[in-house]
């Protein structure tokens, strides 16, 4: 910064402007309240996830001093403060959110952050989902598309209820069976959904609202078990991508899943790495990782070092130099991989060739299409050779990855003879349909 001049005038009433002066240069810029604010709700939201009141409601406190909660985060700090006992803060919240456009009174009903507060404060907690249930009706006199946005919200207030059980499961044997239940749920709510946009396309925001299709999204994401229609439901949401009909932190979202469930690397650094004691260690792949947070910019995210925040891990964006260099050892690695197996091939140490390969695919965007169809072509010559399941059931999973990249070019894996022994596996018989 360059040097200050002051008038005459200043200089003459220095006493009297100096106080002035300081207190001005001393405020914070609403960039940096915003940061603030931002890091802030970030930390608690992952303490309310953890049904952690205590933790979470000294940063939700902080954040309200620097900015008035939007709806969702008015939400979820009624949510805390009702796990906390404090009924009077709790509905302050809640009729907030309200206010602020909270328009899921179904959720509201159902959701167990509130079950204390339903049996301590029995009248005024009547009262205050009679308030959501009379906003919601006037939102839903708004939009286009009333019955089909609750026909979604129906279908993911199951879901979402399943997936918090199973956050807060400690016994092994509940969350095997909330996990089973979950996986039911995505699937009759993925038939539902190929329905909706088969008929609809992606549903706007003024169809179905906000949070219609942000449920709507829910369970696409939660779709992994069909790539296929991800990667159609994607292509659907892309024609509204930069309206104000879509949601593009959703987009963002889809767009990295898909691209993760493809084993490439991800765009936007939505998607996160989970241990075995359910905690997030850090993001998946990011392809040009320094450049991350410009694409974020664009569609309106955080930046990583604060949406990291909401997993409870510290993140800072690395140099260009440095992911440029972390790409060449990758590649370097890779290729020493591709060399050893070589070798062990012609050695006849199967197993060995099996452990490297597997290990490769492992990385993301780490092995091209063409590597896939190789590896492919590799294993089902190994699995002619030795019998042990794991070699053409690897060979498989590389074609099936091919498969669902639609990159698996039907004539050329139809006339290729080492596939021959895989013809009769359920796998095979499946790309065929």
């Amino acid at each position: 910064m360059g040097a200050i001049v002051l008038h005459p005038i200043f200089i003459f009433n220095m006493k009297k402007w100096l106080p002035v002066i300081l207190v001005l240069f001393a405020q914070p810029s609403i960039a940096q309240m915003n940061y603030a604010y931002d890091s802030l709700t970030a930390k608690a939201g992952l303490f309310h996830l953890q049904h952690q009141p205590k933790k979470a409601i000294p940063f939700y406190e902080a954040a309200f001093t620097l900015r008035q909660p939007d709806a969702l985060t008015a939400y979820k700090a009624a949510g805390v403060y009702a796990l906390d006992s404090n009924a009077g803060k709790a509905f302050q919240y809640l009729s907030a959110a309200i206010d602020s456009g909270w328009t899921e009174a179904g959720w509201l009903l159902h959701d167990d952050y509130f079950d204390w507060l339903k049996q301590a404060q029995k009248n005024t907690w009547e009262a205050i989902t009679q308030k959501a249930i009379d906003n919601e009706k006037k939102y839903e006199n708004s939009l286009r598309l009333p019955a089909l946005r609750q026909r979604i919200n129906a279908m993911t207030l199951m879901d979402q209820q399943l997936r918090y059980k199973r956050v807060q499961a400690t016994d092994k044997e509940e969350r095997k069976i909330l996990h089973a239940a979950i996986a039911k749920a995505d699937a009759d709510n993925l038939v539902a959904a190929k329905a909706i946009i088969a008929q609809y396309g992606w549903p706007t925001i003024a169809q179905i609202g906000k949070d219609g299709q942000h449920n709507l999204w829910l369970v696409v994401q939660h779709a992994d078990m069909d790539v296929a229609f991800q990667r159609r439901a994607l292509q659907a949401m892309k024609k509204l991508l930069g309206t104000k009909q879509l949601n593009s932190e959703n987009y963002a979202f889809l767009y990295d899943r898909v691209q993760c469930n493809l084993n490439y690397k991800q765009l936007y650094g939505t998607q996160v790495n989970w241990t075995t004691n359910g905690e997030a260690s850090g993001f998946r792949s990011i392809l040009d990782e320094d450049k991350a947070n410009t694409r974020r910019k664009k569609l309106g995210l955080l930046p990583l070092h604060i949406y990291a925040l909401t997993y409870g891990f510290v993140y800072s964006l690395p140099e260009k130099e440095y992911v440029i260099n972390r790409e060449r050892l990758e590649q370097a690695w890779l290729q020493t991989g591709r060399d050893s197996a070589a070798y062990y091939y012609r050695q006849q140490n199967f197993d060995k060739v099996y452990d490297i390969y597997n290990d490769a695919s492992a990385v993301q965007g780490g092995m091209s299409s063409e590597d896939n169809y190789k590896a492919a072509v590799l294993f089902a010559t190994i699995a002619a050779i030795n019998k042990q399941e794991k070699f053409s059931s690897i060979a498989l999973d590389f074609l099936y990855l091919l498969f669902q990249r639609g990159e698996l070019h039907h004539q050329r894996w139809l006339k290729e003879q080492s596939f021959f022994i895989l013809h009769t596996e359920e796998r095979w018989k499946a790309m065929l349909q």
